[in-house]
């Protein structure tokens, strides 16, 4: 009678070495851009303000969302360029931007402008503004957008 060949497992690496070999693997394909990612929240009246920073955010993207504290409704944010000016902008229920804080944008000529990517480095808050601090992930230079909390509650709210 012949045996039957037994199985026998090989050896596996700890568990704690796959998860290096895999973060090793995956640093140079998501940038180290992708690993400082964060969220923020600023509350402000009713409502506050949610912000992805550290995520490269390209023209017409979302890059956060103003909404209740309550959660619902929620307006998205997103950048947008207008004849040379950068905009953070808020889309209103029928999809319409309404423009929060805008500064000029001295970059290439228009078409390559609106494919420009930014990264949200950090976002303060000073009494009723809040300050985002952006720059070019393709090119030198930051931009700074201030937005006036109160003028963006009254706005949310309507007139009393």
């Amino acid at each position: 009678m012949e045996k039957e060949p037994v199985y026998t497992p090989r050896p596996q690496p700890p568990r704690s070495w796959r998860i290096i070999c895999l973060l090793i693997t995956l640093t140079p394909w998501c940038g180290l851009h992708g690993w400082a990612a964060a969220v923020s929240t600023h509350a402000f009246g009713r409502y506050e303000i949610v912000l992805q920073e550290g995520i490269p955010v390209a023209m017409g993207e979302i890059l956060g969302l103003v909404r209740r504290q309550t959660g619902l409704p929620e307006y998205p944010l997103l950048l947008r360029l207008q004849k040379g000016v950068l905009e953070l902008s808020i889309l209103d229920p029928g999809n319409r931007p309404i423009p929060l804080a805008s500064t000029p944008f001295n970059g290439p000529h228009q078409a390559r402008a609106a494919t420009a990517r930014f990264i949200v480095e950090r976002a303060m808050r000073q009494d009723e503004t809040l300050t985002l601090q952006l720059h070019r992930v393709s090119a030198s230079g930051k931009v700074s957008l201030a937005v006036n909390l109160l003028r963006l509650e009254r706005m949310l709210e309507g007139e009393r």
